[in-house]
């Protein structure tokens, strides 16, 4: 473990010590600083910015769940533990509630090395996992085509991107108050309930679907659906990609190709045309009276 830097909440300074003692015989490599009220404690938290924070629940004048709520605002990826002489299970459990890494009883140090690790290993993984949702979240918002998550239970939509909103006509707060076929027109909500059931089937699905927007347009989406799991529950995220661009331009170039194929027509018909005529005017000269 490298060499930590822990800030002690505690005014019994022999207490204090009492908790060093029990860091070095476990083989952590640390500096210390001791607080007892709460200006040095956000002081330290500024100045110092500790891995972590060991906290009695009683002080004369700071109180541990006071210095735990500010620890929780300030360095929330700090993990706290309450180191206390005694402790009411009922409050241990609140204290655990409010973000509390761990407690341990001041008889009891000999748990304070392995509390620390295993806080420190546990901060480390929360710190990852927000990386990611913070990466997601970017990638989330930032997409250029729309993403909409919807619970597998209900259909209703949980989460969008503000393509997806835009794309809908309406904003993120009211989509995540309807289930995906509301965005469908009425006579196609019984269609779109049985794709999203095979989709829940099969795992996977793609479709071209109308979005029906508040003005009463509809949009065509064309969705790439996918079951996935989350903290224990499925959802179907879809992709939604909006294809009205795409449908204009293979109209137009079907116009232009109807035209192409009238124009070849017509120029078909008037080369078999002149070819007749020529024939005519052929056969005429050769019925001709020759001259004597």
């Amino acid at each position: 473990m490298a060499r930590l830097k822990v800030l002690i909440v505690e005014d019994v300074e022999n207490d204090a010590k009492l908790a060093e003692r029990a860091l070095r015989a476990g083989g952590v490599e640390f500096v210390s600083q001791r607080v007892e009220t709460r200006e040095d404690f956000l002081g330290a938290l500024e100045r110092q910015r500790p891995d972590v924070i060991l906290a009695d629940c009683r002080l004369p004048h700071f109180d541990g769940r006071e210095a735990l709520r500010l620890a929780r605002e300030q360095l929330p990826d700090t993990p706290v533990i309450m180191v206390t002489g005694t402790l009411i299970d009922e409050i241990a459990v609140e204290l655990l509630r409010e973000g509390a890494a761990d407690y341990i009883l001041k008889d009891r140090l000999s748990r304070l090395v392995p509390a620390v690790r295993r806080a420190l290993d546990d901060a480390k993984m929360k710190a990852a996992r927000r990386e990611v949702e913070e990466r997601y979240r970017a990638l989330f918002e930032r997409a250029r085509e729309g993403i909409v998550l919807v619970d597998c239970d209900t259909g209703r939509i949980i989460d969008c991107n503000p393509e997806f909103a835009a794309q809908a006509g309406r904003p993120v707060e009211q989509l995540r108050q309807l289930a995906l076929w509301d965005l469908r027109p009425p006579e196609d909500v019984a269609a779109a309930r049985k794709l999203f059931e095979r989709v829940m089937r099969e795992g996977t699905g793609g479709s071209v679907l109308p979005l029906r927007r508040p003005d009463g347009s509809d949009l065509p989406i064309e969705f790439r659906s996918s079951v996935i799991g989350l903290d224990g529950k499925r959802f179907m995220q879809s992709w939604a990609h909006d294809i009205s661009e795409q449908l204009r331009t293979e109209a137009q170039l079907r116009t232009q190709i109807d035209e192409l194929q009238r124009f070849q027509r017509v120029t078909v018909d008037r080369e078999l045309r002149m070819q007749e005529l020529e024939a005519q005017l052929a056969r005429l000269g050769a019925t001709a009276p020759k001259a004597a």
